[in-house]
């Protein structure tokens, strides 16, 4: 089996995905290479992608890029940054917060450390976002574990869309136990904690779910929620969260990763089943722990 296999058989199953205008691909390694155990993680940092080829994964099929840098900055910046860096950060993670610089894939501080792990990296993010009941939305909407109820397209910017939301049928419950039930469904996930707005006696029934960084308001609501489950990439404090509450919608909001996490987790169950004669392992990635003030 050959990693092509992968990538063909996401092409088969995505057909809302335009492939010849996608981030799925193979973003390091090759597709003719020879497939002996398969991680499936959020993002390929460095440490989830260490302990994958530890534990005798040679591909990494991942939702998320390789990183994120920072946005352009003066030249003068760019070179104290990298004089930081240079001196006191881990090589691969200094690579990660530098201003964007030309480099080709064989130069990249990521593409090395993939290199040197041995490591074929696929991302499967636009086919995975939209598959349907084990997709990113849907193993969201059923982790928080209420029934979902179908529901029609809404308007997005890219056009009418049904995949990108659930809508959740609570029985009906305050506000305040509920944002207690999210977090505590997150809390396997690695975040303990919920933010939440709204007042907390507030009756809840119909609670829309979105996840990753697509949670705009202006689709969720037409979804004529009581509540939403919003994501911090999603959304800004300044625009989208005084708007919910200038029009008097309660919100409840949690981390981009812990949104995904259950997608990925069904992501690697299913290749496992579709592939059985290659071992399939999901790979947890480091977060963040929550700190409360006693």
């Amino acid at each position: 089996m050959r990693v092509s296999d992968i990538m063909d058989h996401f092409r088969e199953i995505g057909e809302w995905v335009d492939w010849s205008d996608t981030c799925d691909e193979v973003m390091c390694g090759s597709e003719h290479a020879e497939v002996e155990a398969i991680a499936v993680g959020w993002i390929a940092s460095e440490r989830a992608t260490r302990e994958a080829v530890d534990r005798g994964a040679n591909v990494f099929v991942s939702h998320e890029e390789i990183y994120f840098r920072m946005p352009s900055v003066s030249e003068r910046v760019t070179e104290v940054l990298e004089a930081r860096c240079a001196s006191e950060l881990d090589p691969f993670f200094a690579e990660a917060t530098l201003p964007p610089r030309p480099a080709t894939d064989d130069t990249s501080t990521a593409t090395l450390l993939y290199d040197e792990l041995g490591l074929t990296v696929v991302r499967c993010h636009d086919t995975w976002d939209r598959m349907p009941e084990i997709g990113i939305p849907s193993a969201w909407a059923t982790w928080l574990g209420f029934p979902i109820e179908e529901h029609e397209a809404v308007e997005t910017d890219l056009g009418p869309r049904r995949a990108y939301y659930e809508v959740c049928l609570t029985g009906g419950i305050a506000l305040e136990s509920l944002a207690l039930m999210v977090a505590e469904s997150c809390r396997e996930l690695g975040q303990s904690a919920v933010f939440v707005a709204g007042e907390g006696m507030r009756f809840i029934e119909r609670l829309a779910v979105g996840t990753g960084a697509i949670t705009p308001l202006h689709e969720m609501m037409q979804l004529r929620p009581d509540a939403i489950v919003m994501t911090d990439d999603g959304n800004s404090w300044t625009r989208d969260v005084l708007f919910a509450q200038g029009v008097d919608v309660p919100l409840i909001w949690v981390t981009h990763p812990v949104s995904e996490l259950p997608g990925m987790m069904q992501l690697a169950k299913y290749l496992g089943e579709q592939f059985p004669d290659v071992p399939v392992r999901y790979q947890p990635i480091e977060y963040p722990r929550t700190v409360s003030a006693t």
